[in-house]
């Protein structure tokens, strides 16, 4: 191929800071640089391909590595495919054309990195390419005008000539992502009156005060009105508002204790508040006659404070603790116990399209409702309920199916059916719902689908820190669906169908990935939503190191043994899975209504409520098996 022109520029940095600013967006990177290649390939096997992880101040550049001096030719090489790396990086050789492989592996999805000496002909070269020299003190980078052949020699003359002119332009590395530093809550124990802690054990039977605040961190857009909660072991649950200002630190906030007569370590909880919402929870340990005091945290929403704004219209809460629950309907919390193993009813004797005639649709209906007014009389008592039609966050790990939880009084006996029970039903009048139900009596043994949390109200159960958005608005969202072989290969296809009847088919991209091959696929990707189609059971564990990204991972399988992972280690958004086994083709159908809805811009939590008002469309209850692992207010874009 002929040489090419290209456009030249300069920046400060080092070569591999701006592989890693360039890539994935170049496809070719064509690199003179010993030093480099001598921190990509540190302890690379003789004659193997490996892999490498370099810091560089942009991000750290996973690299799959292979050296081509030490084969003979290309049919000697080994597989990079199963090599893990955000890029390849390979070092050129002249005992043979390596032309061919480097064609070969661009087209294979991952970003090529080819070192090379300064003065060697590189052809293949094109506009999706970038050579990258050295002419100390710069990074010297240029763009090939066209196709064809290059050597970085030209590119960096150039670069000096220009330079000599003051004619040169220079390119500056993207600003490395900010450090979040997380914002403490301090939790220290006093005498009364006192200014200063004790450090050290607490006299049984003793009078003291607890103190706590929100430690400094970033500017917040506005003062935050929070409320800060203490509920130790055997006292009544105390609770304070307070204010955190815009800049610094938060106000001290005390409560008043008298520690247990036995010398136990004496624990207990604090909650830090926005709204109705538990955003911030740690166990506090006191030392009753021994020890110190420490605190272990067990959840947080988020970690500087400033991006709870939307909490605020939060109805109610629910906070899981072990087999009890702190319940929060817009005062202060209270204690409940929870039942230990509720699960959803069974559903059998589905149609081939997912769905029953009116009367077997009753009848899950109110086998659902007995179920969820038990639960729900057990959360509530003959306290007060959160409003109706509210939104409700669940803050902890999944014990119950929450969708499940009804409202109004029901028992397992004769009822009566409410007129929404057969509009919103199979072959019934349909429309689009409203927030309440526009059935006024609601006295009685009545069922009413309104009178479940998951079709009446906008539920979320969010695991870690919250996202808002998943991918900037200024591009499509990418869906990456990994399948399991060993489904139904039939299914599988219909599947795909499906999602792509609801969604464009170039926002996706699909592989068949075994269990034990999904954790490196699921470190490399960059989609924005991460669909994984598999059976009950067939994955029990995904070690995932952190993703650059927030993405959306959505599931076709019971996936609550996973959402920590994902959420708390990987990074994700957050999860949607169904709580129950649910048959292949089914969770085909209802995931494109949900990615399609997503897609549109709907945000979760109302985009998981539609949902299940369109499953009941059809008959179907199995809408309320659908879990929401993230803020309902988050959007793909």
């Amino acid at each position: 191929m002929a040489p090419v022109e290209f456009t030249v520029t300069g920046g400060e940095g080092s070569p591999l800071d701006f592989v890693a600013a360039l890539t994935p967006a170049t496809s070719l990177v064509v690199i003179t640089d010993p030093g480099g290649w001598a921190q990509v390939s540190a302890g690379l096997p003789v004659a193997a391909a490996g892999a490498s992880a370099v810091p560089t101040q942009v991000r750290v550049l996973r690299c799959a590595v292979l050296d081509l001096r030490h084969f003979p030719s290309a049919s000697s090489l080994p597989s990079l495919a199963d090599v893990p790396g955000d890029v390849v990086a390979l070092h050129d050789t002249r005992a043979w054309d390596s032309a061919p492989v480097v064609a070969s592996l661009r087209g294979l999805g991952r970003p090529l990195v080819l070192f090379t000496a300064i003065h060697t002909w590189v052809s293949g070269v094109d506009t999706a390419s970038v050579l990258i020299g050295w002419s100390s003190p710069h990074a010297v980078l240029a763009v090939p005008r066209g196709a064809g052949s290059v050597r970085v020699e030209d590119a960096v003359w150039q670069f000096r000539e220009l330079e000599r002119r003051r004619a040169m332009t220079y390119t500056a590395l993207p600003a490395p992502p900010p450090v979040v530093v997380d914002r403490t809550v301090t939790v220290l124990v006093a005498h009364p009156g006192a200014t200063e802690g004790i450090a050290g054990a607490l006299r049984p039977g003793g009078e003291y005060e607890v103190w706590t605040r929100v430690g400094p961190g970033p500017v917040l857009p506005a003062d935050l009105e929070l409320r800060v909660v203490l509920a130790m072991n055997g006292r009544d649950v105390q609770s304070e508002s307070f204010v955190l200002p815009a800049d610094g630190a938060s106000p001290w906030v005390s409560f008043p204790v008298t520690t247990p007569y036995a010398a136990v370590p004496w624990t207990g909880e604090l909650v830090v508040y926005r709204g109705a919402v538990p955003v911030h929870v740690q166990q506090v340990v006191l030392p009753v006659g021994g020890g110190e005091s420490r605190v272990r945290p067990r959840v947080r929403l988020s970690r500087t404070f400033a991006d709870l704004g939307p909490l605020s219209s939060r109805a109610g809460s629910v906070l899981v603790l072990g087999e009890r629950a702190l319940v929060c309907a817009g005062g202060a919390p209270w204690w409940t116990s929870l039942p230990d193993g509720a699960a959803l009813p069974p559903v059998t004797g589905l149609d081939p399209w997912y769905g029953k005639g009116f009367p077997a649709y009753c009848e899950d209906l109110a086998t659902f409702a007995v179920r969820g007014a038990a639960l729900h009389g057990l959360l509530f008592g003959d306290g007060p309920v959160i409003r109706r039609g509210g939104a409700v966050a669940v803050v902890g790990p999944a014990r119950v199916p929450w969708a499940q939880v009804y409202e109004l009084p029901f028992a397992d006996g004769p009822y009566r059916l409410c007129a929404s029970v057969s509009r919103f039903g199979p072959f019934g009048a349909g429309g689009e719902v409203p927030p309440l139900c526009p059935e006024p009596d609601h006295s009685g043994n009545v069922l009413c689908p309104f009178g479940f949390w998951g079709l009446s109200r906008v539920l979320e159960q969010p695991a870690g820190p919250l996202a808002w958005q998943v991918a900037p608005a200024d591009r499509q969202v990418g869906v990456a669906v990994a399948v399991d072989p060993d489904l139904d290969r039939t299914l599988t296809q219909r599947h795909v169908a499906e999602l792509m009847s609801f969604l464009p088919p170039h926002m996706f991209s699909s592989a068949y990935l075994s269990p034990s091959e999904l954790a490196r696929a699921l470190a490399e990707e960059r989609a924005d939503v991460m669909h994984l189609v598999y059976g009950e059971g067939a994955l029990e564990a995904v070690e995932i190191t952190g993703w650059p990204h927030r993405p959306l991972v959505v599931t076709t399988f019971p996936a609550a043994h996973l959402v920590d992972a994902f959420v708390n280690e990987a990074g994700a958004a957050g999860v949607l899975c169904p709580e129950v086994a649910v048959d292949q083709g089914m969770a085909g159908w209802v995931s494109g209504m949900l990615l399609a809805r997503l897609a549109g811009g709907m945000p979760v939590g109302e985009a998981v409520r539609r949902t299940r008002w369109e499953m009941l469309g059809r008959g179907n209850v199995l809408g309320l098996a659908l879990a929401v692992h993230a803020g309902a207010d988050l959007r793909l874009r």
